[in-house]
């Protein structure tokens, strides 16, 4: 087990938005004893990411590694928000000086960093198909799950159109594999499933939610109750303006919306290129958003039934972007 869990070189930069995709079906890639053409040898980390690529691409310089994606999933998202501030999912940019980066050799704490009340911004981890994973609590305290802010797969989008999830993505085994990390902490070190990959029950987790095995050294494991994710960090982490630091900035093409009351998605499918239609109910009557990126524009049709109710043009913002929420 160890020697796979250290077996692959970084893959290449790539960077592909063609969106969704998923095959539910799908099954997970061998994972050869080297990929790609880079060079430095392999860290133990990069394999995470490889059942997604082209779209999630790796790179590494020695002391961390690199992760491009568009925090687009390629499964289906949105449907069965109950709690929802009008934000749609935009493919963001998350690549070259705005990547992610993870330690590739985890240095633990002295204190772990506990989550609970704090990193209540940005991400926490980042699952294995390049989409952010925030902390169970939104940026108000509230746990996200439990007040219907989350869609079916345990995502949504934050004030800058950002889709994320706040639940580790446990579906995502499913194409990665049973037994094999979902996720990687913003502190280096694996988000596993419910069980070792031995399909045994998790011994002797720690307040973290982590534990030591010989085969993989430090890990987390994710639960379907609190914590979610993961209980604090074991390794070190920068903790500044309430998130882990640094991270990738999400860039907004609009002012954050507000709730919409009452207001429940049933549906989100992509039309074309770059164009999507998010449909939700709202007193008994169906509305949807047409919406596309064209050469740097967002353009937003609102349509209640077959009625256009009105249309929308947003530049991206040149405002400093804003970390994710």
């Amino acid at each position: 087990m160890f020697l796979v869990f250290g077996g692959l070189v970084s893959c290449l930069q790539a960077h592909d938005l063609s969106g969704l995709g998923y095959d539910p079906h799908g099954h997970p890639p061998e994972v050869p004893a080297s990929a790609g053409t880079n060079s430095s040898p392999s860290t133990g980390l990069a394999w995470i990411f490889a059942p997604f690529a082209p779209a999630v691409s790796t790179r590494e310089d020695g002391s961390y590694l690199y992760v491009n994606s568009t925090g687009f999933p390629d499964h289906p998202m949105m449907k069965g928000i109950r709690s929802w501030q009008q934000q749609i999912p935009i493919p963001q940019d998350y690549s070259g000086q705005n990547s992610w980066r993870l330690p590739l050799q985890p240095v633990p704490a002295s204190s772990p960093a506990m989550i609970r009340g704090r990193f209540l911004r940005g991400a926490i981890a980042l699952a294995a198909n390049g989409v952010p994973i925030f902390n169970p609590q939104n940026n108000r305290g509230e746990i996200a799950l439990e007040i219907g802010e989350l869609d079916e797969w345990g995502g949504h989008c934050g004030r800058a159109d950002d889709y994320h999830y706040h639940v580790a993505p446990l579906h995502l085994q499913e194409k990665v594999g049973s037994g094999q990390p979902v996720a990687l902490a913003l502190d280096g070190y694996p988000i596993y499933g419910l069980t070792d990959p031995d399909g045994t029950s998790p011994k002797d987790l720690d307040a973290c939610h982590g534990h030591e095995t010989p085969e993989l050294g430090y890990h987390y494991h994710a639960s379907k109750s609190y914590p979610y994710v993961l209980g604090g960090f074991h390794g070190e982490v920068t903790e500044r303006e309430n998130q882990v630091d640094p991270q990738p900035r999400a860039q907004p093409f609009r002012p954050a919306g507000e709730p919409l009351r009452g207001a429940e998605i049933t549906d989100f499918q992509k039309t074309g290129p770059d164009a999507y239609e998010l449909t939700y109910r709202l007193r008994g009557e169906s509305w949807h958003l047409l919406y596309s990126i064209r050469n740097g524009k967002l353009m937003i049709e609102t349509r209640k039934g077959n009625q256009t109710i009105r249309k929308e043009t947003f530049d991206r913002r040149e405002d400093r972007p804003r970390p994710p929420r």
